[in-house]
């Protein structure tokens, strides 16, 4: 199976391609570059610059796993809007991959036992989380944005040790004052190799819609009169 691997949901613009055929999951190409906004302009370029570095075209691929979100608005928008898009023309699933399960995806590698917290910033005060007891699967908290202490005390009877990652984490780490709390990693955007790892696994049964969290930050401008050209 080839996959092609997108995320903007975050302030990167990173897609990749990865192949699966018996063995483990391996990178053919990759391209990646922080451009905090303007992932519209930046994303198909990148895609077609990285299909030709493999050598391969749009009808090699066989899937399309693109991340969902928490993050961004427009960014989430844009990456699902493409991924969708291009699994209709090609007539292949288009899958979404959790950033927050994406992120916490190393630590679930190499840890066998504790809780693994994803954390992205959310400004406002909050952060966005997932919690994740390692050595059931089974998720605790799934993306929600919480303020950092309604977190920690979410956590004070989680199994552990506890294991932070993503750039949350160490206001988190702060607020746990917990000496068995470890941060992993403080990434504010998921390795694309993990996304088209759980690209693989996931189920294409549906296709991606975004995870918000909360609203957007748009809002609109009641009071005041529309200004005309």
């Amino acid at each position: 199976m080839l996959l092609l691997a997108v995320d903007t949901a975050g302030p990167n613009c990173a897609v990749a391609l990865a192949a699966s055929r018996g063995g483990a999951p391996r990178i053919l190409a990759s391209t990646s570059e922080r451009v905090d906004r303007g992932h519209a302009e930046h994303l198909m370029p990148m895609i077609a610059a990285t299909l030709a570095r493999a050598s391969l075209s749009y009808s090699d691929l066989d899937r399309i796993a693109v991340t969902t979100g928490p993050g961004s608005f427009t960014g989430v928008r844009v990456g699902i809007a493409t991924a969708r898009a291009l699994a209709l023309a090609l007539d292949i699933p288009a899958v979404g991959v959790g950033s927050l399960a994406a992120l916490a995806s190393a630590v679930l590698q190499k840890h066998t036992k504790g809780t693994a917290v994803a954390a992205l910033d959310a400004k406002r005060g909050e952060i966005y989380a997932r919690v994740q007891d390692i050595a059931s699967g089974a998720v605790l908290v799934e993306a929600a944005a919480m303020r950092v202490d309604d977190i920690a005390a979410t956590l004070s009877d989680a199994e552990r040790p506890v294991w932070l990652c993503g750039s949350g984490a160490p206001r988190l780490a702060a607020a746990l004052a917990d000496p068995e709390a470890g941060v992993a990693d403080e990434l504010d955007a998921p390795e694309i190799f993990a996304v088209a790892l759980l690209g693989f696994r996931a189920g294409g049964d549906a296709a991606p819609v975004p995870v918000y969290a909360r609203g957007a930050d748009a809002k609109p401008q009641f009071g005041r009169a529309v200004e005309r050209a």
